[in-house]
């Protein structure tokens, strides 16, 4: 039959229909071996932008419970007087500075008196106050950069406390507690603003109810950080609560209706953020993973995972982004090799094998080099000198190459900080005449911000051993590095006599001025004398020590202490000395890691086992104690891995 057809038509045929074979074979090899790679780098690149987000989030939102504590703790101690609302307004001021996150710092006494600041959309920051009970009107003030207010009041309304959810909720609760996100309007033509408050009640010793002290926080600071996150190409992230009204978008769509009410995600004009409350409200995403779903016919991978449930929120945040923004560029990639095998076909023999070699080879050369990619080889580049689109191709390969080997080379100097954190912590117990120490740490995440010494003080006795204990807000690098500083700038002051109070004072001071008041800690120092036969502790927001007194089968209970590092300048600090500390006592001194350790139903660990797990062992050594404590935490945990850092200190009296 093929000597019937002239050679002109046959030779043309039997090379180029092989070459149109083999590069539609190729083509088709390599897509799918490229849609495979890069979809486990879409995967993981979705993971991380989740997890980042999240993480964030989380940070976000803590801030409202950090401030409630604080303030909350200056109550207690009395450094915000509750009949003086007036003197409030410094460390208000200062506080809504810190954290610019916060639309309102609010006080609301049992009585009906009542002090705020608050700083509307449009940026102006106000003052008001209600300093008598039997008065109806609150008096407002607008606050200049300097903190300071005019002598007239901008404006004076009607007022009652008991009538505002932010200090009922917490009232009737007798518990701190979030309020329901609330659409509220401040500034001159500003626009309608999505908040939260979070809110905790103050009583007396004898528990009589004094006043709530609440946090506001604007969920439109949320959407905003949500826009600065890449989010592949086109892809969407929205945060909403578990009714499915939305929270926070990346969107510039609106979260709330025109007429000021909130938007449930299903109706959003985002046809992306519509599709994942519709997936969110019939799919079970509680196992936080990966998953894709079809939107108008296009594939989009999707991650839905709660957030803010440490904190009491049950909140959920999804991240959606459409499988063309990875692979889009390989499909395109497919359909100009194509066109191009099949235009071969009509080409003379010599030039059909020219031209199949010109573009098998470089398809050869790609697929080779994401299959070694794909196998770990991240050293592979391919270097190629062909078409634009090959070579452009090829960049894409060496640049998701040195992406990959960037994480690698990140997760390699996380392990290195690590190391290096660890190597800051003491090695081993100090061997002191008449006491039993044992120490431990162990970090949730690769570094942490707990911190515990054992400190070599200028003027301290070979029979008393001096013991820092240390808190950073937060977890990762930065709580690390706020770490290692509070360390050095604590060990350098050893060498200069002075009071636990005065180290504290010193250390404050420098971390006030290091990072301006952004992030804390909180410490505890204690001196234990083996000779003398007590204790002396100084506590910034860490708390008191905890003693067991084996003769009297108690746990005294200590009070002292004051603000947490790197709040505020000029706090002073108080040391306080116990006596009796006598044979067989133990001391424990440790972070909240220790009785908020967490069980897989959520259950806290509490005070009370810890009190019970020592009074049971109170006959081992120190070292065991600290093992038995592991032990008992690991059980209590059980499959669920930490979600704080964990470090004590046990002291025994021999």
């Amino acid at each position: 039959m093929l000597s019937r057809i002239p050679i002109t038509v046959s030779a043309p045929l039997l090379i180029g229909v092989p070459v149109l074979v083999v590069g539609v074979w190729l083509s088709l090899m390599w897509n799918a071996q490229s849609h495979e790679a890069v979809r486990e780098l879409a995967d993981q690149e979705i993971e991380q932008i989740h997890a980042f987000a999240s993480s964030k989030v989380g940070d976000v939102l803590s801030i409202p419970v950090r401030v409630c504590e604080v303030n909350a703790h200056l109550i207690r101690m009395n450094a915000l007087d509750p009949d003086d609302l007036e003197s409030w307004r410094p460390t208000f001021a200062r506080v809504a500075h810190s954290f610019d996150a916060l639309s309102a710092i609010s006080w609301g006494a049992a009585d009906g008196r009542t002090a705020w600041i608050s700083r509307y959309p449009d940026g102006s920051v106000f003052w008001a106050l209600k300093a008598e009970p039997d008065s109806p009107t609150m008096l407002e003030w607008r606050v200049d950069e300097r903190g300071a207010i005019p002598l007239t009041t901008s404006s004076e309304f009607e007022f009652d406390v008991s009538t505002r959810p932010w200090f009922t909720t917490p009232r009737d609760r007798g518990e701190p507690t979030w309020s329901e996100p609330f659409v509220w309007v401040g500034g001159d033509g500003a626009e309608p603003t999505l908040g939260i408050a979070y809110g905790i009640p103050i009583y007396e010793p004898d528990g009589a109810f004094v006043g709530v002290i609440d946090a506001d926080f604007s969920l439109n600071d949320l959407s905003a950080f949500l826009r600065t996150i890449d989010i592949g190409k086109t892809g969407v992230a929205a945060l909403f609560d578990e009714d499915g009204h939305l929270l926070a978008t990346s969107t510039h769509h609106d979260i709330t209706t025109s007429e000021g009410e909130r938007l449930h995600a299903s109706e959003s004009e985002h046809a992306l953020i519509a599709a994942t409350a519709d997936y969110a409200a019939h799919a079970d995403h509680e196992s936080d993973r990966l998953s894709t779903i079809d939107i108008e016919g296009d594939t989009h991978l999707i991650h839905i995972a709660p957030v803010g449930h440490e904190i009491g929120l049950n909140w959920s945040l999804a991240t959606i982004v459409p499988e063309s923004d990875f692979v889009g560029g390989i499909e395109a990639s497919l359909r100009r090799s194509s066109v191009t095998s099949i235009a071969a076909v009509g080409i003379a023999v010599i030039v059909g094998v020219v031209a199949a070699r010109w573009l098998v080879g470089p398809l050869l050369t790609l697929v080779t080099a994401v299959r070694r990619i794909g196998q770990g080889d991240l050293e592979t580049r391919v270097q190629l000198r062909h078409a634009p689109e090959y070579t452009n191709l090829a960049d894409e390969i060496n640049e998701m190459a040195v992406g990959l080997q960037d994480r690698m080379r990140m997760r390699e100097s996380l392990s290195l900080a690590m190391e290096v954190q660890k190597n800051l912590l003491p090695a081993k117990a100090p061997k002191i005449n008449g006491l039993d120490v044992a120490g431990h740490s162990t970090y949730c995440d690769e570094t942490g911000g707990d911190y515990y010494d054992y400190l070599d003080v200028s003027g301290v006795d070979d029979d008393s051993v001096v013991l820092a204990m240390g808190d950073v807000m937060g977890h990762g690098v930065a709580a690390a590095m706020l770490m290692a500083t509070a360390r050095g700038v604590l060990r350098s002051r050893c060498t200069t006599h002075g009071s636990l109070a005065d180290f504290l004072g010193h250390l404050n001071e420098m971390l006030v001025h290091d990072t301006a008041g952004q992030r804390f800690m909180t410490m505890q120092l204690m001196t234990i004398s083996s000779t003398t036969h007590e204790i002396r502790w100084a506590s910034a927001g860490h708390g008191p020590p905890i003693v067991y007194d084996p003769k009297t089968d108690s746990f005294p209970e200590y009070e002292g202490g004051g603000l947490p590092l790197g709040v505020m300048d000029g706090e002073e600090y108080e040391e306080y000395t116990e006596s009796g500390i006598g044979k067989g006592c133990i001391i424990l001194a440790a972070t909240d890691g220790l009785w908020e350790a967490k069980a897989e139903s959520g259950e806290l660990y509490g005070m009370e086992r810890v009190h019970k797990l020592i009074r049971a062992n109170v006959k081992k050594n120190a070292r065991e104690i600290s093992e038995t404590i592991r032990d008992a935490l690991a059980r209590h945990r059980g499959e669920s891995a930490p979600d704080d850092d964990l470090t004590f200190v046990v002291v025994k009296v021999e």
